[in-house]
This record gives structure tokens, sequence and C-alpha cells, in this order.
């Protein structure tokens, strides 16, 4: 039986997808489908998948992460679904929790947790922890919600909400954003459910999200936003404030795989909320 469904798009992160896919595979006694998409790397990682990978895979060029991830969603079975990129990781128990969760709260549709930013070697470098998701706050500043600890049931895509393929890099965020407005209920939880490795390659690093941003505040006549972005990033960070997002208690321990196929246990004594670009 399949609860979860889990997306992942690929391409040419051999070493990170490895550890991607042994981060789903020991999720406990939750029925998940871990659904691989591969834009046809080069680097190993197709040959790997088809020798270790148990799931379903596709191999075929794609037009960049949100198509790998539409081709996903037209094939996930579970009745929520998430999706992983390579340099992401969950942390044990989180299928499970987010499982049992959906179980209990029938009238929730997308739930956020927090997430843990680290080094290609493990270390921590930040701790990530946000608030419930407000539309135009978001649209206002970015998507302070993350899509690594992001889950919401398939009846979404099955009403027409997919990820846009014209976005490189804000897809996420418009689909968010979309599911809010469009009236869907979004539930926060205070819970690490995943780990984001700063591998110095991510896509959100460079200045490109920032260009789409400004394209779909115009195309949805939402420039005033932009313009009040100062006032409305110190409200976003009030709120996150009170929320208690800044605060997290020490020592904090967590298990990610690194090289071994085990996960190797780190314990942080200390570590901020923010990192060089925040």
């Amino acid at each position: 039986m399949t609860d979860v469904s889990i997306i992942t798009p690929s391409y040419n992160m051999r070493e990170y997808l490895i550890r991607c896919c042994r981060s789903v595979r020991d999720q406990g006694d939750v029925g998940v489908e871990h659904i691989v998409v591969d834009g046809g790397s080069t680097d190993g990682s197709v040959e790997w998948l088809r020798s270790y990978h148990a799931g379903p895979l596709i191999v075929e060029p794609d037009r960049g992460m949100y198509d790998a991830i539409n081709k996903g969603l037209r094939i996930a079975r579970g009745a929520v679904i998430g999706y992983l990129n390579c340099d992401e990781q969950y942390l044990p128990g989180t299928l499970g929790f987010v499982q049992d969760f959906f179980v209990h709260n029938a009238g929730v549709d997308l739930l956020f947790g927090d997430h843990l930013l680290v080094r290609p070697d493990g270390t921590l470098i930040a701790y990530r922890k946000a608030f419930r998701p407000v539309w135009w706050l978001i649209l206002a500043t970015d998507l302070y919600v993350f899509s690594c600890a992001m889950f919401f049931r398939r009846r979404i895509p099955e009403a027409g909400i997919v990820f846009r393929e014209d976005f490189r890099d804000i897809g996420d965020e418009e689909f968010v954003v979309r599911c809010l407005r469009s009236g869907y209920r979004a539930r926060y939880v205070r819970r690490y459910l995943a780990v984001f490795t700063m591998t110095g390659a991510n896509m959100s690093c460079g200045s490109n999200p920032q260009r789409e941003k400004l394209r779909l505040l115009k195309e949805w006549g939402h420039l005033w936003l932009y313009r009040l972005h100062l006032p409305l990033w110190l409200l976003r960070a009030l709120c996150k404030g009170l929320s208690g997002a800044y605060f997290q208690q020490f020592p904090l321990s967590y298990a990610i795989y690194v090289d071994a196929a085990v996960r190797q246990k780190f314990v942080c004594q200390r570590a901020c909320w923010r990192w060089r670009t925040r």
C-alpha cells in the first residue's frame, strides 16, 4: 500500500542522490513510493538507480526541475506527496510523522516543517525555522517555508495545481501561493523534517530568482507588494520572532547520510538561524 509518494528530480548529482534515496528508504513502516525522474545523467546516476533503486524510475530529457517533478506527479499513487531534491534528505521518522499528521488532520491540505542547513560533510551551518505561510507575505519577500519539508494531498495536483515549468527557480513559491490563494488549508509544525546540503551549486544561489519574482508579480498585478517589500520584510521578521523561529535549544543532534551506508550522528553545541546569504 502506498501512503506517501516522494518525487526526486535528478541530474548529475550521483553522490547526493544516493544520500537522498537512502534517507527515503529507511523511513520505517510507512508505505513509501519513491519516484526518481532523471534527465539523462552522465555521471553514473542512472546506472546506480537501475541497480539499487526499487521505486518508479523515469529516465528521459526534461525541460527543467519542475517539468521533472510534474512527470512524477502524473504517476504518483500516494494520498500524500512531497518532493525531495538530490541535495536534500529526510530526517529519521519524518514520513511516519507526516502520514500520521494527515490521517488525524483531515481538513489540512499542505504541511510545512523546519529543516537544517548542512555542509557536504554533514556539519551544521544553520537551523531554519519558519511560521504559518501567508500568501501575500511570501510574494512580498520570498518563500519562507521550505520545499524539502513540504507535503500536500494528492487532491491538489488532481485539481490541476502543478508546478509551472516556465520558471527555473521560483516554481515552488508560485505553487505554494497558488494553493493558498485557491483556499487550500496549510499547517506549520515546529519539527525538523529534512536537511538541505549547501553544495555551492544550489539553484537558489544565483540572481535569477529575483528576476522571476518580478515577472510573477507583474503577471499577477501585485507589484505594489514589491514596493512595500521593506516594511513587509520587517513584519515578517517580527512574525518569525514571535513564533520562536529564531530560538533553538542546544545541544542539537541529528542523523544523516554522508558517505557510509548508515546514518551518521552529529551533535552541535552552537549554531545560528542565519548564514552568510541571509
